[in-house]
């Protein structure tokens, strides 16, 4: 039976995807971002579903939002996990990344290369990002001021600074979370994350600190979250990024160790199935644990079936970004069609057409600014450092 919050069309519109993926228009898509040494091609494969996954979410968040006018979670237990669960894959493979490399180099990284590397893969399609917010603002608004020319310069200039500051309104208007769907808050994140790498080198220096550090921290954080009512953002995320250097201490400790096949995949899909199942919320330990799990049978070999090894799979890890960031910016697109609304709110049948549509879209866009923006930012970013 199709429903608005059915899960079966969620899996229908992701092999969808895949195949569209496959095919020769997006071959924009192929290049990594960043192919450094210690990639693993299955976490290339998982970005793309943890970035649609977050799409998913936002296609019921933004449903009930046309139809109630309110902005709040999804009333399906499924669509309210999905985003989180996505989030939280993704500060892991952060996590494991940069830890890796301050393993591998004995904490001793280029800074300089890091740093810039970071920042002009993140903030050329952010800017982009920031740019649509102040159009569709400015067309709210009916292009009219209503601050002050210097206060809306320094909202400008507060927005534009990668998102270390949280999302405010622009112009008095607060229709610029119709356009980010606040995704950008875990920028915020990461930003402090790689801050924190600068501390991170020196336990990293040596192996009899760099390997027990982050296991022994994330139960820390973890004990935190289990006494703590409402454990706050910081810590949550703390544990996100600690479970990823733990897969990545544990992959340095053991690089021979390989978990794949059947039995690797049967279980990896259990595991995140569990985490849906459990009574808590996403952001609590059992889920984290539960995911983590996962994360690092993945992190040892294990694709998901030959899943998220597929080209079309990795093509979409490799706009996943773009997918992330953009998202808002194609719903608040769509829904401002007269037509699509109302198709929308129809029937299920027209809620999962406009929910296709809107992923079809969001998918080019993402090929496109990949193509044309994060490409080139990243690349303008290694010319500086070679030089």
């Amino acid at each position: 039976m199709l429903d608005y919050f059915s899960v079966w069309p969620f899996f229908l519109e992701i092999g969808l995807l895949l195949a569209i993926a496959a095919t020769p228009l997006y071959r924009a898509a192929d290049s990594p971002p960043i192919p450094t040494s210690n990639r693993i091609g299955a976490f290339d494969g998982l970005r793309g579903f943890l970035a649609l996954s977050v799409f998913f979410h936002h296609t019921a968040v933004y449903h009930d939002y046309l139809r109630t006018g309110t902005w709040q979670s999804p009333s399906s237990r499924f669509y309210l996990l999905l985003g989180p669960a996505g989030v939280s894959m993704f500060f892991m493979i952060t996590g494991y990344l940069f830890y890796s490399q301050l393993l591998k180099q004995k904490g001793r990284p280029n800074w300089k290369k890091l740093y810039i590397g970071r920042i002009f893969r993140i903030i050329p399609l952010y800017w982009f990002a920031v740019a649509l917010v102040v159009l569709g603002v400015a067309v709210h608004t009916n292009w009219h001021l209503n601050v002050s020319p210097f206060q809306f310069f320094l909202e400008i200039v507060r927005w534009s600074l990668g998102a270390v500051f949280p999302e405010a309104p622009i112009n008095a208007s607060d229709f610029t979370y119709r356009i980010t769907l606040y995704v950008t808050w875990t920028l915020r994140y990461e930003w402090f994350f790689y801050l924190s790498l600068l501390a991170l080198a020196i336990p990293a220096r040596w192996r009899w600190s760099g390997l027990p550090f982050p296991p022994i921290f994330l139960c820390l954080a973890l004990l935190h979250e289990v006494f703590a009512a409402n454990p706050p953002t910081p810590w949550i995320c703390v544990a996100l990024f600690l479970i990823g250097m733990s897969t990545a201490a544990l992959r340095y400790a053991k690089p021979n160790l390989k978990l794949q096949g059947i039995p690797a995949s049967l279980a990896a899909v259990a595991l995140i199935i569990l985490a849906f199942f459990t009574p808590q919320y996403i952001f609590r330990p059992i889920p984290e644990l539960l995911l983590g799990a996962a994360f690092l049978l993945i992190g040892c070999g294990t694709d998901l079936f030959g899943l998220l090894s597929t080209f079309p799979a990795r093509r979409l890890g490799n706009i996943s970004f773009g997918i992330y960031l953009l998202q808002g910016a194609v719903f608040a697109g769509a829904s401002s069609f007269t037509f699509m609304r109302s198709l929308d709110l129809s029937s299920p049948l027209g809620h999962w057409t406009v929910s296709l549509i809107e992923a079809v879209a969001l998918v080019s866009l993402a090929t496109l600014t990949h193509r044309f923006i994060e490409r080139p930012g990243i690349d303008l970013g290694r010319r500086l450092v070679s030089k």
